[in-house]
Formats: structure tokens, sequence, C-alpha cells
């Protein structure tokens, strides 16, 4: 006879077992059901194979994989501009070699007699996503437990690794209705309207008005790559955008520097927020009044810390496109961002594993989806190519000098070249202006908005832009 301390024992395990996770042994979630009357309405009626294909966009949707070939015989059909019938389908699931395996015509011939009409396809089409979507949690989650009880995988890689599973789930989901030219007629007179009151500025202020006049602020969605070659002020620029967005007008906004650490950002924040030091100066600790000066530029930068909850930065070294877009999600589920900032392209990794060029255009492509994504604007650093310096003349990039990728120019929405004639001993512009003190930015190429040239002043020493004053006023 057991004890009641043996008894419990033995019971306990039990009734773990009733709460555990399910094991190998259960079926991962799905709706067969539901699969075969979704195909048999496409077979049934020619605009089911359309929502059907609109809703459901890939095979992996369905758990059987008889009912994965079936899909993949009506999207060829389709595709190919003929109409997929019970007779077709069986015809092209014979010339894809796969007609046997699935179960010949008599399986497909079956579906049909599992739905009378597409009345209801796209709920179930709905509910087949939500099938799906269980399977993919599960498989990444699986493979997250796997792979977390081996000490060769970096953490971080597993991280992005079930970043990219639910990334591609989240597309799968995600498959927008459109709407109508009138559903939209109101809200693009809103936005108009809005416009009209902010007097152009509908994205981020720049803090440069000649450059809000050109794009109305940085865009919601909008990838903005910004280029130069070296010692043309780009991440300098790239602080005046987040200092302007953050400080200046209460965004949150998010600067990933894969080049520098956070301090030495931080300094140069400093250096631009406090007159009358350069960055050298901080860096060097070059202050004659020694801790007392200290004392005098915190009190002059208390901006920073008042504001400055709203400007996060990360440092993490050779950050990935999946872990970028991970931790962008988890910022903006704690507060909206408004800009997010990239220092710099070609120091990031992305998800094909191939040649530099494929994988800078994963990276490219990544960017312009966490734009839309966040709906939020996108500020992309690039370093531009040495065929700029073998160039006579001014040197002035072009957008063939984009390094390692056609796609950069292809993603973005805006690309903003840096140039400064004063590092090239150039010492006026086409209008006499003199380029002391001062920096083009060179809109290329502008898919909202017109492309043209802004001169502002800049002290490369602190990191301040301001705009340029006319000449007659300059000497007033």
């Amino acid at each position: 006879m057991t004890s009641p301390n043996q008894t419990r024992r033995v019971a306990e395990p039990a009734r773990r077992a009733t709460v555990s996770i399910p094991t190998a042994g259960h079926l991962p979630p799905q709706a067969l059901d539901l699969e075969a009357a979704v195909l048999g309405a496409a077979l049934l009626e020619a605009p089911a194979q359309f929502t059907l294909l609109a809703t459901l966009t890939t095979e992996e949707v369905f758990y059987l994989a008889a009912h994965q070939q079936v899909y993949l015989a009506i999207r060829d059909l389709v595709q190919a501009g003929q109409h997929a019938d019970l007779l077709t389908v069986v015809a092209q699931l014979r010339h894809r070699g796969t007609l046997e395996r699935t179960g010949g015509p008599g399986f497909v011939a079956g579906l049909t007699t599992k739905i009378n009409s597409a009345a209801h396809l796209e709920t179930h089409c709905r509910l087949l996503q939500e099938q799906h979507a269980r399977r993919v949690i599960i498989r990444a989650g699986t493979g997250l437990a796997t792979y977390g009880y081996d000490d060769t995988r970096d953490p971080l890689e597993l991280l992005a690794d079930a970043q990219t599973h639910l990334t591609t789930l989240h597309r799968t989901l995600e498959t927008r209705p459109g709407q109508t030219a009138a559903a939209a007629f109101a809200p693009t007179f809103d936005r108009l309207a809005q416009a009209v009151q902010q007097k152009g500025l509908t994205g981020i202020p720049t803090g440069l008005t000649q450059l809000d006049g050109l794009t109305g602020g940085w865009q919601p969605g909008d990838l903005i790559i910004l280029a130069a070659r070296p010692a043309m002020g780009k991440t300098a620029a790239l602080l005046h955008f987040a200092r302007t967005a953050a400080l200046d007008h209460n965004q949150h906004a998010a600067i990933f520097s894969l080049e520098m650490p956070t301090l030495q950002l931080m300094q140069r924040m400093i250096a631009s927020e406090v007159p009358g030091y350069s960055n050298s100066d901080l860096r060097r600790g070059n202050l004659p009044g020694g801790l007392d000066q200290v004392a005098s530029i915190r009190d002059q930068a208390q901006r920073l810390r008042t504001h400055g909850h709203q400007l996060h930065i990360d440092d993490t070294p050779g950050l990935s496109i999946q872990q970028l877009r991970a931790k962008c999600a988890r910022l903006h589920a704690q507060h909206p961002l408004g800009l997010v900032l990239v220092d710099y392209i070609q120091l990031m990794r992305g998800d094909t594993k191939g040649n530099r060029e494929q994988e800078v255009g994963s990276i490219s492509r990544g960017l312009k989806e966490l734009a839309k994504e966040l709906n939020a604007p996108v500020i992309a650093l690039s370093q531009l190519s040495r065929d700029v310096e073998k160039r006579g003349g001014e040197k002035r990039p072009l957008l063939s000098d984009l390094r390692e990728s056609g796609s950069l120019e292809q993603d973005a929405d805006c690309i903003v070249f840096m140039w400064r004639g004063e590092y090239y001993n150039i010492t006026e512009y086409e209008d006499g202006t003199a380029t002391a003190d001062t920096v083009l930015f060179d809109i290329a190429k502008h898919r909202n908005g017109a492309t043209d040239e802004v001169v502002a002043t800049c002290s490369m020493r602190r990191g301040v832009f301001n705009d340029l004053l006319p000449i007659s006023n300059s000497t007033q």
C-alpha cells in the first residue's frame, strides 16, 4: 500500500500533463475541410480563383501536400491567363508531374463536392490563414527551443531567425483589401487641408527651411538615402536630423549606429547643443576651467537630459536587417517611432547569403519595408564609391556612385547627396555664394517631389547646420 506522499508523487506528472505544451504527437493546427472547400470553390467559379490567389499568397497556407499542389496548379493557370477548372487543373498537375502523388483525377474531382458555392470564400481563407499562423509560430518556437540548447549557436542569430519567421508570417496575413476612389476621396482632402494648415510641412521637420520646402519634411513610409564620401558630414547631418525630430518636435527617434559608440555620439550632440565647444574639445577634455567648466557644460546641455528619453541610441555592431526590424518593432510598441536613422548601410548584414551586392539589396528592401511597417521615415547613410574622387572637376556625386547595389537607387524614395565644395578647394558655387562653412544637399532622386539643391551653413567642428542667409543679409 502506498503512502499519501507516494500517491502524490505518482499523480503529479499526470496533473502537469494537462497544461503542458503540445508534444510531437499532436497534429499541427489545420482545417482540411476548409482547405478542400476553398479549392473546390475555385474550381467551380472563376471569380473565386482571383479571391483565392489575392488572399492566400503562398501554398504553405495549406497543410495537406496534395492541397498545396492543387493550389499551385490553379495559380499557374491563372497567371498564364487560362481558366482553371476540373479538367485544366488535372492537366496542369499532369504537366507538373504531381498528379499521381496528389491523388489523381478522383481526388481533384472530390474537392468540388465539399462546397456548393463561393459565398463565404474570403471568410474561409481567413480561417486558413489563422491555422497557418499557428503552425508558423509553433515551428519558430520549436526551432528556438531546439537551438537554445546548442551552445554553438549565437543567441542574437536565433532571435534574428525567429524575427524572419514572424516577418514572413506578417506579410502573409497582411493582405489589405483595396478601396475605391470614392472611399479615398475624403482622406485625400483631409491630408490636403493638413498640408495647407502646416504650410506644406506634412512630415518630420528637417530643421532646414529650404530642405523642408522641397521635401515637406521627411515623409512617413519613405526610405531616404543620405550618401556622401568620407569627411562630408554625413553623421553630423544624421545627428542634426535626429535632434530636430526628438528635441525640437517631440518625436521619438531611434539612431542605430554601427560605426560610432553611444558616448561618442553623445559628445557630438553636446557639442552641437552648447556653443563655444568643438567635438574635439570635448573628446580630449580640452577645458581650461576644469571640472567647473564640465558642470557648466552639463547645465547648458540639459535639453538632452529632459527630452533625451525620446532619442534612442543603439550601437550594436554588425547589426542585421532582421535585428534592426525586431528592435524597431519593440521600440514602436512602447512609443510610436517618428524617425529611424541608420549609420550606415555598408556596415549592416543582410538576409541574403551571396555576393555583397545581393546582400546590400536585401538590406535596402528591408529598410523600405521597415519604413512602411512603422509608417515612419527611415534615413540610412550610405558610402559612395571612390569613383567620385577619380572624377575631374567638382567631383560631384552621381546616382551611379552608390556603392554595391542598384537596389539602393531602386528602393529609395529620396536620395540626398552631401557635397562640400570647400573640401575640394572650390571657393564659390555657380551663383557666387562662398562655399566656406557650407554644405550642399543635392536631392538626386525624389519619388514624390522635385529634385533640386539646397545649400546650408555648417560648422563641422560642432556639427551644427542652419539655413543659409541671403547674401544681402549676411553682411548686416
